[in-house]
């Protein structure tokens, strides 16, 4: 299908793409509702450091724990109980898992903020939502962290009550152990003795301060999300063998330090089994890691690599200490008496000394632990720096955008409407049409109005003067007689009749019409004939033709009305009587138009055709195809010996048909270029006044919408503020 006939499908169904357009703007202006998306809001968090965030735990400058915290914080923001909290803290009437799909987090990938974008019906809404998320998230992170810091110190405060009372105690033993048995000398066995009780001592506060580092280390795990299981640490037979191989090294670096200074040979390469113990010690726990290793989360990774170093450096001094203490076993059996006692007596000095120096570390500590709790609540949580003050509309969100689109959708499905009522539509439409569906060729398209109209006449008249020439028939010689028919009622075959016989009378040719259409005869009134007299007394015999043959206004036309209705008349159209009318009239004129009744309903147009030169078969463009109506009447004037000379198709749409197109451009009055004179000044000043009146209309009512708009807009931001209770 070409160009041009998409468009006269479109033109001639314009009312259709109209009423599609004007129904989608409607139904998108009406379906118009605030939803979720259509508004987004963003507020910012800035992350603090880890370095500070870190020193609460004693850990300032630990290369294992410089980690970034931006990833554990994103998982907070977006977390759901983050989600559970704001919704209880402000009571809105929505549900978690509604607020984590409305929820965007992401990082700044230029700075170390936390972007926080919330969507909303509203632009309160959207702003709310945001401001809500971004300010239970500050609170929540600074709730974690202080939970964190307060554990450590309480940890610290509790161990350092626990010591408090160990220097007077020890105190208190020196003076009475003093006073029972008075001061003894010092030998060089004492002071080796001493020696490895002074070793005994710092082994046994290094496993103290190891043992408290522990403890705050595992509470702080305890917070984290868990990575691994600490009972594999402790229990691992391979560490168990390492630690007893410890032991027994450490025992014989102790033997050796008795007789031989820190060079020798056999002290060295002592020194050096065990620093190789220790390292393969680290790499079993880390392998052990490794195997439990379940999720990744920084923080907890950090504080439990400390925690690894820390148990490896444990089990090194718990061996240390049994060394000692086995050594300290071997030379206190060979001391007499008073060596015992001086020994005794230096154990206890030095354990006043160790006592006093743990719980001075121990309130320095306290006071540490009380300083980095508060910088944690200023400096180690999330903090906004940009509240959410205005909401962005979603692209594409819009009512300018919704009529748009709606529009485009509307003219595309009204053109597809229209293209499928086209296909579905089975009217013959054009004469191409009829042509295709009867095999017949079709003389003339016949229009519904003027001007084309005579003139589609005067082409059938043309057309069948050929068919005339080439096909005449009948009874002698002399002009050629039609028979003019149609497949069904009221399809216009007695007005193709009437107007083709005023065409060949306007051409010179003598033309008579012949009204065989007894029952509903209707050309006496075409022609304003007197219908007392005609065909009817003629075939009965009762009247003569010469006196039945009436003139009409239009010069050599006459017409042979059907005359007075009577029973059985219609038999008479296939006598002989009929053929020797028809053969009279012949003579007499040069074409001769009988008007017969509709060739599907009757079997008068058949009857008559037998007698005729041609058929002409009349079909309504407006009229369903006429596929087996038609086809039986074509076979059935094939049977008789008739032939359809071709078919005539009235009413059709002058849009349609080339030709009648360009008809109307020719018979269209020449156009001439006038300039129309200048007004009046009376109506000039009218017009003026008109059109400012209907300026002054229009503006008042844009803006008697815009504020409707406004009025309407904050009625629905506020019920969606009471609904939703957003702050």
């Amino acid at each position: 299908m070409e160009f041009w006939a998409y468009y006269r499908i479109l033109k001639r169904r314009r009312w259709l793409l109209v009423a599609a357009l004007l129904a989608a703007i409607v139904v998108a202006i009406a379906a118009n509702r605030p939803q979720v998306g259509d508004f987004d809001s963003s507020a910012n968090l800035s992350v603090p450091s880890m370095q500070r965030f870190f020193f609460v735990y004693g850990t300032q400058g630990s290369q294992n724990l410089a980690v970034d915290r931006t990833p554990q914080a994103l998982d907070l923001v977006r977390g759901r109980d983050l989600a559970e909290r704001v919704v209880q803290r402000f009571n809105l009437s929505m549900r978690p898992d509604e607020l984590q799909r409305r929820l965007i987090v992401e990082k700044d990938p230029t700075l170390n903020l936390i972007r926080v974008s919330v969507s909303g019906k509203t632009p309160a809404e959207a702003v709310g939502l945001t401001n809500a998320v971004a300010d239970t998230a500050a609170s929540y992170d600074q709730e974690l962290q202080r939970r964190e810091a307060t554990l450590a110190r309480e940890f610290i405060e509790k161990q350092a009550d626990g010591v408090a009372t160990n220097p007077r105690g020890a105190e208190d033993a020196l003076l009475d152990f003093q006073q029972q048995n008075g001061v003894a000398l010092a030998t060089p066995v004492n002071a080796e003795v001493a020696g490895l009780e002074t070793q005994a001592r710092q082994v046994d506060l290094s496993l103290a301060e190891i043992d408290a580092r522990l403890t705050a280390d595992r509470a702080q795990l305890h917070s984290q999300a868990a990575t691994r299981s600490d009972k594999e640490i402790t229990e691992n037979p391979i560490a168990q063998i390492l630690r007893g191989q410890l032991v027994q090294l450490e025992v014989a670096l102790t033997s050796e330090l008795a007789t031989h200074t820190e060079r020798y040979p056999s002290v060295v390469t002592t020194k050096a089994k065990i620093q190789a113990i220790k390292d393969r010690l680290k790499d079993e726990l880390s392998k052990v890691v490794s195997t439990e290793k379940v999720a990744f989360n920084p923080i907890y990774d950090a504080i439990a690599r400390d925690v690894i170093n820390l148990e490896a450096e444990k089990v090194a001094l718990q061996a240390k200490r049994e060394g000692l203490r086995q050594g300290l076993v071997r030379m206190t059996r060979a001391l007499p008496d008073t060596a015992q006692k001086q020994i005794e007596q230096s154990r206890l000095v030095r354990s006043v000394d160790i006592q006093s120096r743990v719980f001075a570390n121990l309130q320095a500590q306290v006071t540490d632990a009380r300083l980095k709790e508060q910088e944690v609540q200023v400096l180690g949580s999330l903090t906004v720096v940009d509240q959410a003050r205005t909401a962005r509309r979603a692209p594409f969100r819009g009512l300018q955008f919704k009529v748009t689109l709606a529009s485009v959708l509307g003219v595309l499905g009204g053109a597809g409407l229209a293209f499928f009522l086209e296909y579905l539509d089975d009217t013959l439409r054009t004469p191409e049409n009829a042509e295709r569906l009867l095999g017949v060729p079709a003389l003339v398209a016949v229009p519904f109005h003027n001007p084309p109209f005579d003139e589609a006449y005067r082409l059938l008249r043309v057309n069948v003067e050929a068919k005339k020439n080439g096909n005449g028939r009948g009874k002698g010689g002399g002009g050629g007689a039609f028979v003019v028919t149609s497949s069904r009622p009221r399809e216009g075959s007695s007005t193709v009749v009437a107007n083709l016989a005023r065409a060949f009378a306007r051409a010179g040719r003598r033309t008579i019409v012949v009204d065989a259409a007894l029952r509903q005869p209707v050309q006496h009134v075409n022609f304003l004939v007197a219908n007392s007299k005609g065909l009817t007394e003629v075939l009965r015999g009762e009247a003569a033709l010469d006196d039945t043959l009436a003139p009409t206004t239009v010069p050599n036309l006459s017409v042979l009305p059907s005359g007075a209705m009577r029973p059985g008349a219609d038999e008479l159209l296939g006598s002989t009587a009929m053929a020797d009318v028809l053969a009279e009239l012949r003579q007499r004129a040069d074409v001769v138009l009988v008007d017969t009744p509709a060739a599907g309903a009757s079997t008068d147009a058949i009857t008559v055709a037998r007698f005729a030169s041609g058929v002409l078969l009349v079909l309504d463009a407006r009229r369903r195809a006429p596929l087996g109506v038609a086809e039986q009447v074509k076979s059935q004037l094939a049977r008789v010996g008739a032939k359809v000379l071709g078919l005539v198709v009235t009413k059709v749409r002058p849009d349609l048909v080339h030709s009648y197109v360009f008809q109307e451009r020719l018979d269209a009055p020449p156009r001439r270029l006038r300039l129309p004179p200048p007004p009046p000044l009376a109506v000039s000043v009218s017009g003026a006044v008109v059109l400012f009146f209907v300026l002054g209309v229009l503006a008042g009512l844009a803006v008697k919408a815009a504020q409707t708009s406004g009025v309407l807009l904050s009625i629905w931001t506020t019920a969606a503020q009471l609904g939703g209770r957003v702050p």
